[in-house]
């Protein structure tokens, strides 16, 4: 389910619902009066050796084509609800949430992550910002401002993908333990394959095809440098008219 942005040159008319106003303690910033890239390093949570992305991000984006870049780096689908949330964790007292339509339409407390940019909640180097993605098998990414480097040259896409260890999970596959079982029992030479692949065939039956739980695969040449990203379906047809589309130069999901 992929968000809408509503900008200044909607024809639907925004209500006070809509905007869902900032609390008087609002943790986002006032948007940058320029655009500039953000180089950001993406965590999923649980996985060891970390699994991660390197990305380098216009400014402007709106969390809704956030959340399409992020499917794409990571392999997912995009085929369950997911969040963002801004504050010290992901459910402190004056953590904010930035949610999906669904969840607006089902009146969770938060605001339309289609209203909220980049730049209003990353700021400053060191910054964070949380995003949940399937809250069935509970995929929990961290976003670390890492750097604010010069503006993307003109026409160079909204997003690159730099760098990146690991290949993504494959979708409802269980959740990092599985993921991480998987990982063993396929990797090359692991110690732990024999003992991984028991311990899968006892959680879902001697006949679990292990292969069929191996997510997307990721290359970390370069040699798809500034290759279209083709993947971020909603994106691509919702960037703006000034930019190129998304770019990628090292996951295989092109």
């Amino acid at each position: 389910m992929v968000g809408q942005r509503h900008g200044p040159g909607s024809s639907r008319r925004l209500t006070a619902v809509d905007l869902a106003e900032r609390p008087a303690r609002s943790l986002r910033r006032p948007r940058r009066g320029d655009v500039v890239t953000y180089r950001v390093r993406i965590d999923l949570e649980g996985t060891g050796p970390p699994l991660w992305r390197r990305l380098e991000l216009a400014s402007d984006l709106f969390l809704d084509q956030l959340h399409d870049i992020i499917q794409v780096a990571f392999g997912w689908t995009d085929s369950h609800l997911h969040r963002f949330d801004s504050g010290a964790d992901r459910f402190g007292a004056h953590t904010e949430h930035y949610l999906c339509p669904f969840d607006m339409d089902e009146g969770d407390t938060g605001i339309p992550e289609g209203y909220v940019r980049l730049d209003e909640v990353l700021a400053e180097r060191g910054d964070r910002l949380f995003y949940s993605y399937d809250y069935g098998d509970d995929w929990q990414h961290v976003i670390v401002l890492e750097a604010v480097l010069a503006p993307m040259a003109q026409g160079s896409g909204l997003a690159v993908c730099t760098d990146g260890r690991r290949r993504g999970p494959a979708e409802d596959c269980g959740g990092t333990h599985i993921y991480q079982l998987v990982e063993e029992a396929t990797g090359p030479g692991n110690a732990r394959a024999a003992d991984a692949a028991a311990e899968l065939s006892e959680i879902f039956g001697s006949e679990v095809d292990i292969e069929a739980m191996i997510g997307t695969d990721y290359r970390a040449d370069r040699s798809t440098a500034r290759s279209t990203w083709t993947g971020a379906r909603q994106s691509t047809r919702r960037h703006r008219a000034d930019r190129g589309p998304l770019i990628c130069r090292c996951c295989r999901r092109l």
